[in-house]
C-alpha cells in the first residue's frame, strides 16, 4: 500500500504542468550555463598560455644576460583557470590571476578577471552553482508549498485520510514522492551539464575532476533536499496556499540574502583584517630593514675576516671565508623570509578567524554551507589561494639561492603549481558544512513528518 501511495504522489507531480516547467528550466539553464562557462574557460586558457609563454621568454632573457636585473625585476606567473569553473565560478573573477615573483617581495596577486575584462562583471557570471542556489531552490519551494494545504483546499486530503492506512504511511508517501519528484529534473539537468562539459573542446576533465563533479552533485542534491523538506513543512503548517507561499518566500529570502550578508558584516566588525595595502606597507618596511641588517652583518663579517693579500691566502682558507660569507647570506635570507611569512601567516589567520565566525553566524542558512563546499570542490575558493601562496613562499627561498649563486641559473626551475589534493581530503575539511546541510535536511523532514501527522484535514 505504501508503494502505491508513493506512486500516486509521483504521478500527481509528474502530470503537473509545474513539473514540465521545472524540467525545462533545469535542462535549459544548466546546459546554457556550462556551455557559456566552458567557452569563457577556453578563452581564458588561451590567454593564460600566451601570457605564460611571454613571461617565461622575458624572464629567461634576464636570467641569462643579467642576473642583477632578474633579481630586481623578478618574473611574472599566471594562475591557470580551473576546469570546473564553468560549474562553480566561485572567486575566479575577484581573485588576482597574476603575480610578480621577486625574491624579497611577498606574493601579491593582481589583475583579476573582473579588472582586466569588466564585461564579465557587467551582468555577473552564470554558473551552475548560481542556478542551483538561487533559481532551483526557489523553484523547489514553488513546487512544494501547496503539497499539503493545496490538497486540503481541493478536498482530496480528507479523502486520503479516510483510507484504512496509518497516517504515518501517508506522511512518508508525501515526503518521498515530493522529494523524488523535485530532485529528478535536477539530476537529469546535472548529467546533461556534465555531458556538455565533457564534450566541449578545450575542457579536459581528469579522473579526479569527475570525482569532484560527483561530489558536487551530491552537495547540490542535499541542498535542494533542504528546501524540499522545509517546503513540505511550511505547507503542513498552514491551511491556505497563499499563506504557505508567502511564508516560504520569506524563508527563502532570509536564507539566501539576509543571513549570509548580516553574518559577513558582523564578522568583519568583530574580527577586522588588515588590507593587502597594509601588508604591502609592512613588507616594504621589513625589506628595507633587512637590507640594512644585511649590509651591517656582511660588513662586520668581512671586517672580522680581513685579508691583506687574497692571492697569498691558502686555497683552503679562501674556501672557508667564502663558505662563511655564503652561510651568512643564507642565514639572513632565511630570517627575512621567516619574518615575511609571519606577516602573511598573521593576516591569513585573521582571515580564517573572520571566515569561521561568518560561517558560525550563518550556520542557519544552507546557502553558506553549499557555497563554501562547492567552491572548495571546484578549486575556486580561498583554500586554493592559500595553497598557491604557500608554494610561492617555498619557491622564493629557492630563487634567493639562485640569485646568491648557490644554485646554477642555467638549470633554474620555474614556479609551477598543481593541486594534488584528493576529493576525500577536500570533503573531510568541509565536514562541518556537510553536517550542517544534513542536519537542516533531517530537521526539515522530521518537522514536516510530525506536522503532517498532526494536520487537521477537516
Amino acid at each position: 500500500m505504501f508503494a502505491r501511495l508513493v506512486q500516486k504522489e509521483l504521478l500527481s507531480y509528474l502530470l503537473d504542468f509545474r513539473f514540465i516547467a521545472l524540467f525545462a528550466i533545469c535542462a535549459l539553464l544548466s546546459a546554457l550555463s556550462v556551455y557559456v562557462g566552458t567557452r569563457n574557460y577556453v578563452t581564458r586558457l588561451q590567454e593564460y598560455n600566451a601570457v605564460s609563454e611571454s613571461n617565461r621568454r622575458t624572464a629567461q632573457e634576464w636570467l641569462q644576460s643579467n642576473l642583477t636585473e632578474f633579481e630586481w625585476m623578478g618574473y611574472g606567473w599566471n594562475r591557470r583557470p580551473e576546469v570546473l569553473s564553468p560549474v562553480v565560478h566561485g572567486l575566479s573573477g575577484v581573485l588576482g590571476k597574476e603575480v610578480t615573483i621577486k625574491y624579497d617581495n611577498p606574493p601579491q596577486f593582481v589583475a583579476s578577471l573582473f579588472e582586466t575584462d569588466p564585461i564579465y562583471a557587467l551582468f555577473g557570471v552564470l554558473d551552475l552553482a548560481f542556478i542551483v542556489k538561487v533559481v532551483l531552490s526557489l523553484t523547489v519551494l514553488l513546487f512544494t508549498y501547496d503539497a499539503i494545504c493545496g490538497e486540503k483546499e481541493g478536498g482530496t486530503l480528507r479523502l486520503y485520510a479516510s483510507f484504512p492506512v496509518p497516517r504515518s504511511h501517508l506522511a512518508l508517501a508525501k515526503l518521498v514522492g515530493a522529494t523524488v519528484a523535485v530532485l529528478t529534473p535536477f539530476l537529469f539537468a546535472y548529467l546533461l551539464a556534465a555531458a556538455v562539459l565533457s564534450l566541449s573542446s578545450g575542457a579536459e576533465l581528469l579522473g579526479e575532476d569527475w570525482g569532484r563533479m560527483a561530489a558536487l552533485m551530491g552537495m547540490f542534491v542535499l541542498y535542494l533536499a533542504v528546501f524540499a523538506a522545509f517546503g513540505l513543512w511550511g505547507s503542513a503548517l498552514t491551511h491556505r496556499r497563499m499563506t504557505a507561499f508567502l511564508g516560504l518566500l520569506g524563508l527563502w529570502t532570509v536564507w539566501l540574502f539576509v543571513v549570509p550578508n548580516l553574518a559577513v558584516r558582523a564578522a568583519r566588525g568583530l574580527t577586522p583584517v588588515e588590507s593587502t595595502y597594509d601588508l604591502e606597507r609592512q613588507a616594504g618596511a621589513l625589506r628595507w630593514e633587512n637590507r640594512k641588517e644585511r649590509q651591517a652583518e656582511i660588513k662586520t663579517y668581512w671586517q672580522r675576516n680581513r685579508v691583506e693579500n687574497w692571492n697569498a691566502l691558502p686555497e683552503v682558507r679562501r674556501r672557508e671565508i667564502m663558505e662563511g660569507a655564503r652561510k651568512t647570506q643564507e642565514r639572513l635570507d632565511m630570517a627575512f623570509y621567516s619574518r615575511l611569512k609571519d606577516l602573511q601567516t598573521k593576516r591569513r589567520n585573521d582571515m580564517r578567524q573572520e571566515q569561521r565566525l561568518a560561517m558560525a553566524l550563518s550556520a542557519t542558512s544552507p546557502m553558506s554551507a553549499v557555497t563554501f563546499v562547492s567552491m572548495d570542490l571546484a578549486r575556486t575558493g580561498y583554500i586554493q589561494q592559500e595553497q598557491i601562496e604557500d608554494a610561492l613562499s617555498a619557491h622564493l627561498i629557492y630563487m634567493s639561492r639562485v640569485i646568491r649563486g648557490q644554485e646554477d641559473p642555467a638549470h633554474f626551475s620555474w614556479f609551477t603549481y598543481q593541486d594534488r589534493e584528493t576529493v576525500g581530503e577536500c570533503l573531510s575539511r568541509n565536514a562541518i558544512h556537510i553536517l550542517n546541510l544534513t542536519l537542516l535536511a533531517i530537521a526539515g523532514f522530521a518537522g514536516a513528518y510530525v506536522a503532517i501527522l498532526r494536520y487537521d484535514v477537516r
